[in-house]
């Protein structure tokens, strides 16, 4: 089975940022109505959609792009904390996004090779080495 851990792994990263992606881009619908994020001279959709593609991107080899797979477990947190916050202060709860997040993070921690490269680890480098 650990034989197919790398392929895996890269089609997971390949479908999250399809999902990523496609979702930003549906999100165009509701920024065209209330685009607020522009405010901040950010479009948000426009943002959700490079870092699918990162993703994608990164999928392609993640053992060589372990910061994307650490941003794609940030955000799989990030989602799970925010399906709780929304259904806690305003009653709206997605399943089907909570579930998948808790799924890529779970799978993501299993299917890794090298699990101590996804923690942000200070080593013994030195200083200028660290730029």
């Amino acid at each position: 089975m650990a034989k197919w851990n790398p392929l895996a792994l890269k089609l997971l990263m390949w479908v999250m940022g399809i999902l990523i992606v496609m979702g930003s881009g549906l999100g165009f619908i509701g920024g065209t109505f209330f685009s607020f994020d522009t405010w901040a001279g950010v479009t948000a959709s426009v943002a959700g959609v490079a870092f699918g593609a990162g993703i994608m991107i990164a999928g392609f080899d993640p053992i060589a792009n372990v910061s994307w797979v650490r941003a794609l477990v940030l955000y799989a947190i990030l989602e799970v904390v925010w399906q709780i916050f929304n259904a806690i202060s305003i009653g709206r709860f997605d399943v089907i996004p909570f579930v998948i997040a808790i799924l890529v993070a779970v799978l993501i921690l299993v299917l890794y090779p090298n699990k101590p490269a996804l923690w942000m680890q200070t080593g013994s480098t030195s200083a200028g080495a660290r730029a």
